[in-house]
């Protein structure tokens, strides 16, 4: 058999490549070669399902740029296909004030990236996102999530 495209690898970033290629050229005659007997059998297989907001990274540096755009798609993905995925959010929290200045900046940092749904929380609302955390300060990242298959 003939094929136009062989992709070797059936992990996420092989499918993912396969997925995208076959999406832009229908016809594209495409082979995957994985040698498991599965596809995501390894480090994919065993990913936690998180959708990261790309908050921890330098604004306007190719890693910010690639997460942002990445969250993008992924919701995207999920719902063309209907995938289940809940964005949870989550708190980033300073446990002491030698922990404060650096929230700060992680805070004008995730504005910088375009988070501008994130907000401070102070100590005496934290308990409201989560009864058991203890914490001065924190930052509500409302962008993160996880996908629900991936935990069942």
């Amino acid at each position: 058999m003939q094929f136009d495209c062989i992709i070797i690898g059936g992990g996420i970033v092989g499918l993912a490549s396969a997925y995208q290629l076959q999406k832009q050229n229908p016809g594209l005659r495409l082979a995957i070669i994985e040698k498991e007997n599965s596809v995501a059998a390894h480090q994919t297989g065993h990913n936690s399902g998180v959708i990261h907001s790309g908050i921890y990274y330098k604004p306007g540096s190719l890693k910010a740029q690639n997460c942002i755009k990445g969250y993008q798609m992924m919701i995207s993905f999920c719902m063309e296909y209907g995938i289940e995925h809940d964005l949870c959010g989550k708190l980033i929290v300073a446990t002491n004030d030698s922990e404060l200045n650096e929230l700060d900046k992680l805070y004008q940092r995730g504005l910088e990236n375009g988070l501008d749904k994130i907000r401070i929380i102070e100590k005496e609302d934290i308990k409201n996102y989560e009864p058991n955390l203890n914490g001065i300060k924190a930052i509500h990242v409302p962008y993160t999530g996880i996908l629900i298959s991936c935990l069942l």
